[in-house]
């Protein structure tokens, strides 16, 4: 791992140093005070477990089992079999990115001092994320309440030495890749398999995951749509500040902004056109895609809150000695703002096909379809249905996963958040939409092309550099080679940007 970045664990960190944890860039440092509350937070369980005080999930069981006490000695093999027992995970793997944020995320909530877990839980931990080992988690099993119960126990299965995991792309036994690091199998102690898997971390890793990406979405839709301005002729007039102004929605505000400036040098970017009016999916733009912006930017509020809290249960008081048994694993909060961010993911996509559509109905002196040769050639017609098709599953992966509940461990469990269910369909959106923008920016680029309109000296060096990668072909040519080749190309592109979460006070 590279870790060119330090972040110390008692800090509160920003979206971009997630972006920093996620892809592997980071050392977290932990202040000697970390480690004492730790230390004397565990002090204080052990001291209620040593006078026999009855205290769930320590020593009892888990749910419903929780009026069954457990004997002083099966106290430890409660822990293992636990972490066993509820590893029942299914369908395809976090991605590493993910993997790394849970890890880091469920360090950081152990080490603010109230899960009653020894110091040894949290370096085993961490030695998985210095060394990028990541366990293989299964995407479905957690209901999004009692914390993300499945997913993190695939997780605390390779502390172990069980389970699975990657590193460098190559797949080892939990034993296996410890040992290659001299690494031994963490023998759990009471209570630490609960603090293990209770907890938000699979919805919250997901979520901060889905708050840095919006981050280049939020840009490239913004980018994309000001070379389809250029393709299509379209007045400036919309974008006026004054417009923005007398709405008073910070995020249209920036988008117009934004775009403003992107086409400040673009000589067809102009008030007077002869067409009066343009279509919704240019002049509403800053509308569009301004409240797409206002809501992520209340989503990464909500997670960057939620990634400063402590979500297991029971938690630990130590001052007062206190073992209280509460809900703070229960998602509802982290589901209900992803089913928000879900539909303004979406939004950002469903407009931009608009303007796909719009660039392909041989309008404002473009040939039909962008093709050379219409009739002949088809052009990107079936671009067109192919963005349709993405849009509309993503209008079926908006339908709220916060208002469903599933009764689960006989009726203790009776509501849950299906927060988890919120969170991977919220990924699988937002990789949607990146392809979705890749399809607009092939549209974007052979509607300027072929209108030989002039754009602003930005976008014309970036759309040379796509054609030294993906020359401009004679005639049709095999859209969905060029697809990935346009996504790969928007999504490797470095951006230095001001953040749309700047509204957010």
């Amino acid at each position: 791992m590279k870790n060119s970045v330090q972040l110390n664990i008692q800090s509160k960190w920003s979206i971009s140093e997630w972006e920093s944890i996620a892809n592997g860039d980071a050392t977290i440092l932990f202040p000697k005070e970390t480690k004492e509350a730790v230390t004397e937070n565990r002090e204080s369980l052990e001291i209620r477990i040593k006078r026999g005080d009855v205290l769930y999930g320590v020593n009892t069981g888990f749910g419903s089992l929780c009026t069954t006490e457990v004997s002083n000695s099966e106290l430890k093999q409660l822990q293992i079999n636990l972490i066993r027992s509820h590893a029942a995970g299914t369908g395809g793997d976090v991605q590493a990115e993910v993997v790394r944020l849970m890890l880091i995320t469920k360090i950081r909530a152990l080490s603010k001092g109230y899960s009653g877990v020894r110091w040894t839980l949290i370096e085993s931990l961490y030695n998985l994320y210095h060394h990028d080992i990541l366990p293989i988690i299964p995407k479905m099993g957690s209901l999004g309440a009692s914390g993300d119960l499945a997913p993190l126990a695939h997780l605390s299965l390779v502390l172990m030495g069980e389970g699975k995991a990657t590193h460098n792309g190559e797949i080892y036994k939990g034993k296996e890749i410890l040992k290659k690091f001299n690494l031994k199998p963490l023998h759990l102690m009471e209570k630490e398999g609960l603090a293990l898997i209770n907890g938000t971390q699979f919805m919250l890793s997901h979520g901060l995951w889905a708050c840095i990406q919006t981050r280049y979405i939020s840009y490239w839709a913004d980018w994309i749509s000001s070379m389809s301005i250029i393709g299509f002729d379209t007045s400036s007039a919309p974008f006026d500040n004054r417009i923005q102004i007398i709405r008073n929605q910070p995020g249209q505000v920036f988008v117009a902004d934004r775009i403003r400036d992107f086409l400040s040098d673009a000589p067809s970017f102009e008030m007077e056109k002869k067409h009066v009016q343009d279509p919704y999916s240019f002049r509403c733009i800053p509308q569009v895609h301004g409240a797409s912006n206002d809501v992520w930017a209340h989503v990464s509020e909500v997670f960057l809150n939620e990634a400063d809290a402590v979500t297991d249960n029971p938690t630990v008081f130590s001052k007062e000695s206190d073992v209280i048994s509460a809900g703070n694993f229960h998602g509802q909060k982290l589901a209900m703002a992803l089913d928000y961010g879900k539909i303004a993911l979406a939004e950002w996509g469903s407009i931009s096909e608009r303007r796909i559509n719009q660039l392909t109905l041989g309008k404002r002196g473009l040939p039909p379809f962008l093709a050379k040769k219409p009739g002949v050639e088809s052009g990107i017609m079936i671009l067109q249905y192919s963005a349709a098709s993405l849009v509309s599953r993503n209008k079926q992966r908006t339908v709220p996963s916060s208002t469903d509940s599933i009764d689960s461990s006989a009726g203790q469990e009776d509501h849950v958040s299906m927060g988890a269910n919120a969170a991977t369909d919220s990924i699988d959106i937002l990789d949607r939409v990146w392809t979705i923008l890749s399809m607009e920016w092939i549209a974007a680029i052979r509607s300027i092309e072929m209108s030989e309109r002039n754009g602003p000296e930005a976008i014309s060096d970036l759309i040379h550099s796509y054609r030294d990668i993906y020359p401009s072909s004679q005639g049709d040519n095999v859209l969905a080679e060029e697809i990935q080749v346009a996504e790969k190309f928007l999504r490797d592109i470095i951006i230095e940007d001001k953040p749309f979460l700047k509204f957010k006070k």
